[in-house]
């Protein structure tokens, strides 16, 4: 009966599996073929959209065209303009006529009904321009130029790119549908293709198992599964835990699941999580002396130990069985981290009429390590968050010491350079060449600490998230001229010219002027320190990104340069390129740091190019629409 039964079983199996392989093929042949076909609509519409462009391209053509006709004097020049204005409308119309013949949805025809009111409009204006230019008659041409032909050109402009606008959405809606879709298929299929290697493999398991051992083997997989259902579930740990314990005992056919706590030292066995049925009293956190329980033969064992009946074996004399009302016991010992840590038990308070098996074994054997791994995972995650908040507190300890010792630092240096001004003041009109030298020497390197100094106290107060952005109204010529006033004399020192190219309509724009002046400072001392007989060129203009107002800053040299290998390191703290740099040049590699940390907390970016023994070119972008430095962990803005 069991060898009839094992054959339906294989029989079934096989006819499962050629089914939900066609099932399989059959998904994949109709999702190729829906491919193919949302492949096709997608280069229509594309091919739809190009032609759409191509008109676009070619309105925009033929209005520059008829302006360049308006400006030229030489007749014979004008006659080629005109050529070109006409071929530009052989392209549109072209076009057009290609587009017309297509497939249209409403919205399609509703937007070219639109397009095609105004060109019958626009048409006759610029055929007039034309006529009054052959005649010479330019300044009645630019006046219709202007008052007509611009108008419906700026009017058609903005419905054909609502065309093409259209086209590009239609096209990523199909995109979007065939991901979808594809998402879903493969999905299934994995899914139907995981159920088929199961059915295979379960076969395989069957053929070349013996009937005496297929009712074990299918009970054993059951278990797995029952477990694996556990393990997948979405609740907490300690949930899993009672859960595998509930499960355990219900495989075993015992009363009581524990997880135990062992400590030799203390000779104490620890409830860490209890599953019971009958025994109330037994409770999470419950203590034990270890002689007193049977965990004190499994802890040592590296294999679990499982007693049928504890009256009628070797332990019925043991203080373990006389002091607790439990007839058969099943455990296994638990290991983390390659070290001892307890037991998971099974116990039952009656004695168990079939023996334990082997199979029983292994079940408690898994168990142990499933929870070894899940208490171990525990334990690495407490031990990785202690980590982390002690990382943070050392890090907060050592901004909150270098903000303390700038401050304690600064307020001598700046007695220090102020009697050195002073001294310096008073031997310029004494005859003591050498002695001024070397006051001056004292109150240079003041200054180059203080600017160390400072720069470390805004790192440190940028890692802290102590600093603010305060936000006021900034004319970015004036701030721009400030710039030329104080690096056009550092600049003649190195032989260098600088450039500063700031639009006069530039206008007032909010932003925190300290910190945008300490990011020019900082590049274009970086720019002057790296470039000896060379230009610097600070470039400013507004752009506009994704409906943003935004300041652009260029700033550039004809300096050294940088490698690859530095262009990567340039914006990380204390580095300097390379050991050579630092002892010819100076400086800490904190400027570029803070720049980038300026920028981010203003909402903005920075970013580099540099090509060796050519020069370099930082491009900063700042908002000036509003204020995204809110966003920013540990910035604070207030207005000014």
């Amino acid at each position: 009966m069991k060898h009839l039964r094992s054959k339906t079983v294989i029989t079934t199996g096989f006819v499962t599996i050629l089914v939900l392989l066609f099932i399989v093929i059959g998904l994949w042949i109709n999702d190729v073929l829906k491919d193919r076909q949302r492949l096709a609509k997608i280069v229509q519409e594309d091919s739809q959209r190009e032609l759409v462009s191509v008109m676009r391209d070619a309105t925009l053509k033929r209005v520059n065209t008829l302006h360049r006709m308006i400006k030229i004097d030489d007749p014979f020049e004008r006659d080629e303009q005109f050529l070109k204005f006409r071929e530009h409308g052989s392209r549109f119309v072209d076009a057009r006529e290609k587009l017309l013949a297509t497939d249209k949805t409403p919205v399609e025809k509703a937007l070219w009904e639109k397009t095609r009111t105004i060109l019958q409009q626009g048409g006759p204006a610029q055929r007039q321009v034309t006529d009054l230019m052959q005649q010479d008659e330019l300044d009645a041409a630019s006046k219709i130029l202007f008052e007509k032909v611009e108008p419906k050109n700026e009017e058609f402009i903005k419905t054909i790119t609502d065309i093409f606008n259209y086209k590009r959405k239609l096209i990523d809606e199909e995109l979007k549908e065939a991901t979808h879709e594809n998402e879903t298929t493969f999905t299934l299929i994995s899914f139907l293709m995981s159920i088929t290697i199961l059915f295979v493999f379960f076969n395989i398991f069957i053929v070349r198992r013996t009937s005496k051992t297929e009712d074990a083997l299918m009970e054993q997989g059951e278990r797995i599964r029952s477990m694996y259902e556990v393990t997948a579930m979405t609740g907490s740990q300690e949930e899993q835990l009672t859960e595998m314990l509930k499960l355990g005992c219900r495989f075993l056919k015992m009363n009581v699941g524990k997880i135990c706590q062992i400590n030799e030292e203390k000779n104490t066995n620890k409830v860490i999580k209890v599953f019971s049925e009958t025994n109330a009293t037994l409770k999470d956190g419950a203590v034990f002396p270890l002689n007193e329980t049977f965990c004190q033969f499994v802890y040592p064992s590296r294999t679990p130990i499982a007693i049928n009946n504890i009256g009628q074996s070797k332990y019925k004399d043991s203080d373990s069985y006389l002091n607790n009302n439990l007839e058969a016991y099943i455990a296994a010992p638990i290991w983390i981290k390659g070290k001892k840590y307890g037991t998971v038990a099974f116990l039952s308070i009656k004695p168990r009429v079939d023996d334990f098996t082997a199979t029983d074994k292994d079940i408690v054997n898994l168990i142990g390590s499933w929870i070894s791994v899940t208490l171990e995972r525990e334990l690495s995650e407490i031990e990785l968050r202690r980590a982390m908040e002690s990382a943070e507190a050392a890090n907060k300890s050592k901004s909150k010491f270098l903000a303390n010792m700038s401050h304690e630092l600064r307020t001598p240096l700046n007695t220090i350079i102020g009697y050195g001004d002073l001294l310096s003041e008073e031997m310029a009109g004494y005859a003591q060449s050498r002695h001024l030298v070397d006051v001056e020497r004292i109150s240079s390197s003041g200054h180059h600490l203080l600017s160390l100094i400072n720069n470390i106290l805004d790192i440190a107060k940028i890692e802290s998230g102590k600093m603010e952005v305060f936000k006021e109204d900034l004319e970015v010529l004036m701030l721009c001229e400030e710039m030329r006033i104080i690096f056009e004399p550092l600049c003649m020192k190195n032989s260098n010219t600088l450039n500063i190219n700031v639009p006069n309509n530039l206008g007032v724009v909010s932003l925190d002027k300290t910190k945008l002046k300490q990011i020019l400072i900082n590049l274009l001392s970086n720019a002057n320190k790296f470039t000896k007989n060379g230009t610097l060129s600070l470039d400013v203009e507004k752009t506009e990104q994704n409906d943003t107002q935004w300041l652009k800053i260029v700033v550039s040299d004809t300096g050294i340069g940088m490698s690859e290998e530095q262009l990567d390191k340039v914006f990380l703290e204390f580095d300097q390129g390379d050991i050579s740099t630092t002892s010819q040049y100076g400086g800490t590699g904190l400027g570029l740091p803070i720049c980038r940390y300026m920028c981010q907390l203003l909402g903005g970016e920075i970013s580099v190019q540099s090509e060796l023994d050519v020069g370099s070119r930082f491009t900063v972008l700042i908002p000036i629409t509003e204020n995204l430095a809110s966003e920013i962990p540990g910035a604070e803005s207030k207005a000014g």
